[in-house]
């Protein structure tokens, strides 16, 4: 029995199709495959599926994560260790408290550059 689907590997449609029809999701029209490439073709959009899946995943750690708004860091944590002022936090690192903390990975990996620069000339100018 002929299997036709999506041929585009990058495309996640696994599903059969008829001949003649297009893919729901990329527009490619299906292909007839032969038994071994159609087991290859389905391998690759597994694998394309776990990727996406992983990236996913990924995003949604890192949306947990909590970096400090002064220095980047990801050191962050209840001001004085209580659940109680959950409204206010507290960076081990540089010492900033407050309410704001910052979720944005990129925005912090700035922040941190920035941080370190910092921390660096004033390292430099107490050995003179």
């Amino acid at each position: 029995m002929p299997n036709w689907t999506c041929p585009n590997s990058k495309c996640p449609f696994d599903e059969r199709l008829q001949p003649r029809q297009n893919c729901p999701l990329c527009g490619m029209e299906a292909r007839e495959f032969e038994f071994g490439e159609f087991g290859i073709l389905l391998e690759q959009k597994w694998n394309l599926k776990k990727a996406q899946e992983k990236t996913e995943e990924h995003k949604r750690v890192l949306g947990k994560i909590k970096f400090c708004p002064k220095c980047g860091s990801t050191k962050m944590f209840w001001a004085s260790g209580l659940p109680q002022f959950w409204s206010l936090w507290e960076c081990r690192e540089c010492g900033y408290q407050g309410a704001l903390v910052l979720e944005n990975g990129k925005l912090a990996a700035i922040l941190r550059k920035e941080w370190n620069e910092k921390s660096r000339v004033k390292h430099c100018a107490h050995k003179k």
